[in-house]
């Protein structure tokens, strides 16, 4: 129910939008990071007993440094560098602690307390919180195929969570 919700927000409530999308090489990027976080949420639960989930976390921030670097020294070797300023700084400060830091502590906090198949769904909030991001810092107005996403998202989400009662057997 959440994935039809989402992607009623991607087809901007026009199923025909589908038949005609093209990838380019930054959906292909964005497909492998959705399959690797997939695989990361599953990998959570073969945390070896005696380590500390933080340093955990921290061998993950150490393996993905490594993995970005060669990108990072290619890019100075063409030139490429990063203009120093309070805002440039202020943003890699911010992108580090929120999402870079704390995202991951409450993610894999939740994958433990709930598991990986109900912790996974909240990625389906991403549209939600794009729509209403773009809402109030870009002046745009929700459409109709909006709200029934949003509303679609929620519902799976509250159905995935809820404990609901089980019918008797007879």
């Amino acid at each position: 129910l959440s994935f039809v919700g989402v992607t009623s927000i991607v087809c901007r409530g026009d199923l025909n939008t589908l038949a005609q999308m093209s990838l380019n090489v930054g959906d292909l990027w964005m497909l492998a990071a959705v399959f690797t976080w997939a695989l990361y949420t599953i990998g959570l639960q073969w945390r070896p007993t005696g380590v500390h989930p933080m340093l955990l976390l921290a061998a993950f921030t150490v393996v993905g440094l490594l993995a970005l670097a060669p990108g990072y020294a290619w890019e100075i070797a063409q030139g490429q560098t990063i203009q120093v300023s309070t805002g440039s700084l202020a943003a890699i400060a911010y992108t580090g602690v929120f999402p870079g830091f704390l995202g991951y502590v409450f993610y894999n906090r939740a994958v433990g307390e709930v598991g990986a198949s109900k912790a996974s769904l909240f990625i389906h909030l991403m549209p939600v919180f794009g729509t209403l991001l773009s809402a109030i810092f870009l002046a745009e107005i929700p459409q109709p195929y909006h709200y029934a996403g949003i509303s679609l998202i929620f519902a799976g989400i509250y159905l995935t969570t809820s404990s609901l009662p089980r019918a008797k057997t007879p």
